[in-house]
């Protein structure tokens, strides 16, 4: 159950309309969600964003005119509040690190249900992010081949990279130890660890660190 208050003012951009009216049928069943718009292309996403309230944004990455990674850059520079969800076909982790570099909240695969598209907006309401399950082990195989400079360079262990890895996908300390058959504890620790390493305040700084050093 969401914890926020206010209902939400939500943007859908898809230049596929069964896609666009799937997607809108799904939320307007939510008590969470108040208004509905749709974009065809980027341009038309900018648009929108520039003229209503919106809260969160769920994108598509290829369309014409302009692709969905040019628009989430555009407009997470002009309103970093927005909330940006991706919602694509493609899921290797080379695409899903350029959105996240781009400054998407959350990657999440067409295939995917009802339910996690709701559990994506509810992370990203709560300022988390989140990646489909399935996307995550592409990211954590790419994080092993790409980080070893980067985690060389930090001396950041395997088991640290792996938990930055859960870290970045959302995942809370207790789904990361039940994840990894670790202890909360440990969890904590490790995550305490990398922070101190890095020379990091918090998750959201280690997130912007791991997509900005490709450890993810």
């Amino acid at each position: 159950m969401s914890s926020y208050t206010f209902s939400l003012n939500i943007l859908i951009v898809d230049d596929h309309q069964m896609i666009t009216d799937g997607l809108s049928q799904i939320l307007r069943s939510e008590k969470t969600i108040d208004q509905i718009h749709m974009a065809k292309n980027g341009y038309e996403a900018i648009d929108i964003a520039r003229t209503e309230a919106i809260d969160i944004i769920i994108m598509d990455i290829n369309m014409p005119k302009l692709s969905g990674a040019e628009a989430t850059k555009i407009i997470k520079a002009e309103y970093p509040a927005i909330k940006i969800i991706v919602v694509s076909m493609l899921g290797e982790a080379p695409v899903v690190n350029k959105l996240l570099k781009a400054g998407a909240d959350a990657f999440i695969h067409k295939d995917a249900g009802k339910a996690e598209l709701i559990k994506a907006i509810d992370k990203v309401m709560h300022n988390e992010k989140y990646v489909s399950p399935e996307i995550s082990m592409n990211l954590f195989n790419h994080l092993n081949e790409t980080g070893k400079t980067a985690a060389t360079e930090k001396h950041l262990t395997k088991r640290e990279l792996e938990i930055i890895g859960q870290i970045s996908n959302g995942l809370t300390n207790n789904e990361i130890a039940a994840k990894l058959f670790l202890s909360s504890v440990t969890v904590d620790t490790h995550r305490k660890n990398i922070l101190a390493k890095l020379g990091l305040k918090n998750t959201a700084a280690l997130v912007r660190y791991a997509v900005e050093n490709k450890l993810i």
